[in-house]
């Protein structure tokens, strides 16, 4: 019976997660276009390079500059596998990579609910709250980091496991490990060596996804440390080769696999900027409102420009962050109405070393998402970071619903088996309702703050025929609110309009050589005139409007 809820949930989700893709025509979004965009120039040219420009916090000036300059490149890489393995250069095969690793974090999400609760019903009910996300669902298939992170945060997890249950097996036995001991097969290691490299492979991967993936490392740290210290009750020989053997060499094991992992990331980037980190991270620590990711020239975001505000602005905005942060947690993560699942699950589970050092890893996630990047946290990089996270929260959900329904069948005098079937069908279907209705919304817009899914996108094919009935040349750059998803559509190098007036707008378009400006409903609010009044102004000259996208010609 256990092999075949695995196969039913790939089966499930693979259909699933194509029939959403059939809906999602283009990337839908920022993120998804840039991933898509660089990951196809990596499969069809071999270029490491981006004919566009998303913000300026790099400093880079000319087009085309390196890739990946903000965000890490793994999305990307998957996107360029999946179009080199199918021969499908366009979003279908962008996305194979995507959907697989989707099915997998599924059907691991599943396994890992069996290692809290050792029944089949609670691999399914996971698995099937696992396919019918909530929020997650639509972007699941699309070209992001999210079923990346997913797939690789849930393996984690089953990492953790393994050095859990190998320290286990000290206290069970109650036998001392001497230097000597031959039945011991892992010798002084209470683990198998692959189990720390593994650990340092699957670290490195996150970061190589997400630059908070570091914390990722942080948390394998933890987990040999816990192991340590658990099974040093257990073997008697002296601290000093204690040490060695249970902490100081997993340890090296792990952060030296983990630097094999990066290492082409880092030699590429000390190469190209002289540093270890791709330089757009630097001053994104200095931001004073979101806008200024796109302020132009970057060199006045500063230390000093963050401090300008004073204290009481700067704790201002972190509480902000914290609110729209929880609300994520509430929202998203918990899809509201499972979120007291996870945490009886949680409180249920409190001693295992899986949930201490899992909770403990998104506590510091929404530290760094509140109180150092703020505005990025609370626009998407918390949702986008929390991805890593669920399938522990939900393989939690199980053992939660068990204590919850024992409590409930005492006072209702039910039967707890026939409760826990009731509820847990409940769940699942009050899981599709909500994935359905947020899907429906994601897809179809409908409201003022949400466009539908790739109306953006699909817009900019439009402005670019009216382009080249013009008489555009192939390589005059644009300016667009969005450069990765007008480059994805249009094969045309973009850069983004900079946050400010027309005059810094004009300053970029100089320093880039732009020779148009394409404005939609997203526009700098210095821009407001120039969108809500087209006509000449000095220095651009009005060309016409296509779906409600004003275009301008740029004067040299």
């Amino acid at each position: 019976m256990g092999k075949r809820i695995y196969l039913l949930l790939i089966v499930v989700s693979a259909v699933s997660f194509l029939g959403i893709a059939v809906r999602e025509k283009v990337p839908g979004y920022m993120d998804a276009d840039y991933y898509y965009a660089t990951g196809l120039r990596i499969a069809t040219i071999k270029s490491w390079e981006e004919p566009f420009l998303w913000n300026y916090l790099s400093g880079l000036d000319t087009l085309p500059h390196p890739a990946f300059t903000y965000w890490m490149p793994i999305a990307g890489v998957i996107t360029a596998i999946g179009i080199k393995i199918s021969g499908l250069n366009n979003f279908w095969g962008a996305r194979i990579g995507f959907i697989i690793l989707s099915c997998c974090a599924v059907a691991l999400s599943a396994f890992l609910s069996t290692r809290f609760t050792r029944k089949g019903w609670a691999a399914l009910l996971t698995g099937l709250i696992a396919i019918c996300s909530g929020f997650y669902f639509a972007y699941l298939p699309t070209t992001d980091t999210f079923a990346v992170y997913m797939f690789l945060g849930s393996v984690f997890i089953l990492l953790l496991g393994k050095l859990q249950n190998d320290a286990n097996k000290l206290s069970a036995t109650r036998k001392s490990v001497s230097r000597n001991r031959d039945q011991n097969s892992t010798g002084f290691f209470l683990s198998p060596l692959w189990t720390y490299g593994s650990l340092g492979v699957v670290s490195g991967l996150m970061y190589l996804t997400r630059a908070d993936g570091i914390i990722w490392l942080a948390m394998a740290s933890g987990g040999i440390i816990m192991q340590a210290r658990f099974a040093s009750k257990y073997i008697k020989i002296t601290w000093r080769k204690a040490g060695v053997y249970n902490y100081l060499l997993p340890m090296a094991i792990t952060f030296g696999v983990f630097l094999v992992v990066i290492s082409p990331w880092i030699i590429r980037n000390l190469n190209h900027f002289g540093s270890i980190f791709a330089p757009g991270l630097s001053r994104a620590m200095w931001l004073s409102n979101y806008d200024q990711l796109f302020v132009y020239p970057a060199s006045g975001i500063t230390f000093q420009s963050w401090l300008d505000p004073g204290l009481a602005e700067i704790l201002k905005v972190r509480g902000w962050a914290l609110g729209m942060n929880l609300l994520t947690t509430f929202a998203v993560q918990g899809t509201i109405f499972l979120l007291p699942f996870i945490l009886m699950g949680i409180w249920v589970n409190r001693k295992d070393w899986r949930v201490i050092i899992g909770v403990s890893g998104w506590l510091a996630v929404l530290i760094l998402m509140t109180g150092v990047f703020p505005f990025q946290g609370a626009r998407g990089g918390f949702f986008h970071a929390g991805a890593g996270f669920q399938p522990l929260f939900w393989a939690l959900i199980p053992s939660g619903l068990e204590v919850i329904t024992s409590w409930a069948a005492k006072i209702r005098t039910w039967e707890s088996k026939r409760a826990i079937t009731l509820f847990s069908i409940a769940l699942i279907g009050l899981s599709i309702l909500v994935t359905t209705i947020i899907t429906w919304q994601r897809l179809n817009g409908g409201t003022n703050s949400l466009a539908a899914w790739g109306e953006r996108e699909l817009s900019y094919l439009e402005v670019e025929a009216y382009l080249k009935s013009s008489g555009a040349d192939p390589e005059d750059i644009v300016m667009a609110n969005n450069p990765p998803g007008y480059y994805a559509m249009n094969n045309r190098p973009a850069i983004v309009i900079p946050d400010g007036d027309l005059n810094t707008t004009l300053d970029a378009a100089r320093k880039f050589d732009a020779q148009y400006l394409i404005l939609d409903e997203g526009y700098p609010s210095g821009l407001a005139d120039v969108y809500l009044n087209p006509g000449d102004y000095p220095g651009i000259v009005f060309l016409d409007t296509r779906r409600e996208i004003q275009i301008y010609s740029l004067e040299p």
